[in-house]
Formats: C-alpha cells, sequence, structure tokens
C-alpha cells in the first residue's frame, strides 16, 4: 500500500492521474494546459513516467503559442515494455499538437529511441563523417556538433547535459556518412548508460541547442538506478 500511494503522489506532481483499471493495469491520463511547446512537456512526463527513451527535435522557429494535450492510455507491467503501445501512445501524442501555426511533427525509431522530428526536417539529418576516436563523452559530443554545423550549415551548439559524465571516455568507431541522429544515438547509448535529447531551435540567433539527458523513470517501484531501467530497449527498427 505504500509503495501505490509513493507511486500516486509521483504521477501527480508530473501532471499524470491513475484513474483506475482492470487488476494489474494503470489507465493514465496524461493532461498538459496552457504551456508553450505543449509536445515537449507531454514527452518528457511520459518518459520519465514510463522509462521510455524519446528525443525531441524542434524547428528552428517553433510557435511559442499555448496549447494543450489530454491523454488516456492503460499500460501494465508488461506492456510498459511493448513497442506497439509506445508507439501507440507517441503517435497519439502527435496527433494532438493542435492549432494550424504549431510545427508538425513525426515518428521514427532508431538506435534503441524514439524521435519525435519536424517533418520540415532537422539538422541531426545531416550525414556526418567521423574518424574513429577514444575520447571523453563531452569531447565527442562538442566534435559531433562541430560536424553538423559544418555540414548543415546551421549552428549546433551542445547545452546543458542531465546525469551524464562527460569526462567519461568512450571510443566512437569510424563513420562515413551516416546521419547525425544515428551516431548521436550510437554515442549516448551503451549497456550501462541510456540517454536521450532535445534539440532546441533559437530563431533570434539562428542556431541550435542540443541538451541530452539519462532516461530513467521516475514513478513505479523501480528506482532510476535499477539496471533493468537503464538498459536500452530496441523498438522496431522503421515506422
Amino acid at each position: 500500500m505504500t509503495t501505490m500511494r509513493s507511486g500516486i503522489r509521483a504521477a501527480a506532481l508530473m501532471g499524470v492521474c491513475l484513474v483506475g483499471g482492470a487488476a494489474g493495469s494503470e489507465e493514465v491520463r496524461l493532461t498538459v494546459k496552457d504551456t508553450p511547446q505543449p509536445l515537449a512537456t507531454a514527452l518528457k512526463r511520459l518518459e520519465t513516467r514510463e522509462g521510455w527513451g524519446i528525443t525531441y527535435e524542434e524547428p528552428l522557429s517553433a510557435a511559442a503559442a499555448d496549447g494543450a494535450i489530454d491523454l488516456t492510455y492503460t499500460v501494465t507491467e508488461e506492456t510498459r515494455k511493448d513497442a506497439k503501445l509506445q508507439e501507440q501512445v507517441l503517435t497519439q501524442l502527435i496527433a494532438q499538437q493542435a492549432g494550424q501555426a504549431a510545427p508538425r511533427f513525426r515518428l521514427t525509431s532508431a538506435g534503441g529511441l524514439w524521435h519525435i522530428t519536424p517533418v520540415q526536417g532537422s539538422p541531426l539529418d545531416t550525414p556526418i563523417t567521423l574518424p574513429r576516436q577514444e575520447r571523453p563523452l563531452g569531447e565527442v559530443l562538442r566534435v559531433l556538433c562541430a560536424e553538423v554545423t559544418k555540414h548543415s550549415g546551421t549552428p549546433l551548439e551542445l547545452g546543458p547535459t542531465i546525469g551524464l559524465r562527460l569526462e567519461t571516455p568512450i571510443t566512437l568507431e569510424a563513420t562515413t556518412q551516416e546521419p547525425a541522429r544515428t551516431v548521436l544515438a550510437r554515442v549516448l547509448n551503451s549497456a550501462s548508460r541510456r540517454a536521450a535529447w532535445t534539440l532546441r531551435g533559437q530563431g533570434a540567433q539562428k542556431k541550435y541547442v542540443l541538451s541530452a539527458h539519462r532516461v530513467f523513470r521516475l514513478a513505479g517501484d523501480t528506482p532510476p538506478s535499477t539496471p533493468a531501467e537503464g538498459a536500452p530497449k530496441q523498438p522496431p527498427s522503421g515506422h
């Protein structure tokens, strides 16, 4: 009973309500109101509640009008790990992106992550070529940003990172004309680390800022440090 109360309390803090359901299942209502880029807010809440790895990339000049999202779905401990449920929920979220002036998005999957990207394209679509290198994680991320800037023509800067040790040495194998998004997913995810990112457009400065973060659940019975939650989960390869 104590664990159940803790889960409900954490869900309420994230704007997520548990509204009942069959034994062993939860009917979850995810609501976001009067918030700029409501899709971005909803995705973050969904990621921290379910532990799904979700990246979000917005256009350079994303609409700043307030909006609302109201979505209800049913989940169990078993279906929480089901790529079909994840795809269904994320597709419904994108469909609720309201307003003619709001950016339009698409859903893809690669590198064990779900990607919400603008239909008009993103700097991370840019093919990049990098030699094999052994460097700290932070240096590799900055090199990747510089390569995207060079070939896309639009500045990309590394912003805040949450839960990542940038001094950790990693090995990046040589890559030839691979989409930067694919390379980034490989850099950020390993057997011991699971991470996603947000790409924000800075219209006034005509640049993008890439922010990376560890993925873990804040709600439910599993603490963030549990290995099963830290291991990447591979969604289907194409949509």
